[in-house]
């Protein structure tokens, strides 16, 4: 494994692995896709919704998560976008991770909810500690359940 075209391609700014999340991996879009396919299929979704929600918004939507491309954040997508604040502070600075940075872990860190859900403070914090390959190691393990 290469292990700095993980750090710069896997491993978000923030310190979540990318290879572990859900839109990376496709499940949110393949769930999406999946129950768009079962609206379409089942004619009792329009009853169900009546009076309570537009089936043609709720088609929309899964429409849009289907065809959704991966996180904000994450360094796999290539187009340059600003919809993620850490990836446009980390980027700009030059960093391939937060922990790079002097200021961390800053405000706009320990405030964001993606951050605290998947603990990527304590990622970064980790990596720091017992090295960037170590850490890719024990997360592959972890997810896999076989270990190098």
């Amino acid at each position: 494994m290469n292990y700095e075209q993980e750090k710069k391609m896997h491993i978000s700014y923030c310190g979540s692995y990318c290879h572990l999340c859900d839109w990376h991996t496709g499940k949110i879009r393949k769930a999406a896709q999946s129950m768009l396919d079962l609206t379409d299929e089942q004619g009792g979704f329009k009853r169900l919704l009546n009076g309570k929600a537009n089936i043609d918004d709720f088609r929309t939507g899964l429409e849009i998560i289907a065809q959704s491309s991966i996180c904000s954040g994450c360094k796999a997508e290539l187009t340059a976008n600003e919809r993620c604040q850490i990836r446009k502070c980390c980027s700009s600075r030059g960093f391939d991770l937060c922990s790079e940075c002097s200021e961390f872990p800053c405000e706009t860190l320990k405030t964001n909810p993606g951050v605290i859900k998947f603990r990527c403070i304590e990622n970064l914090e980790e990596i720091e500690k017992i090295g960037l390959e170590q850490w890719i190691d024990k997360q592959w393990a972890d997810y896999t359940g076989y270990s190098k």
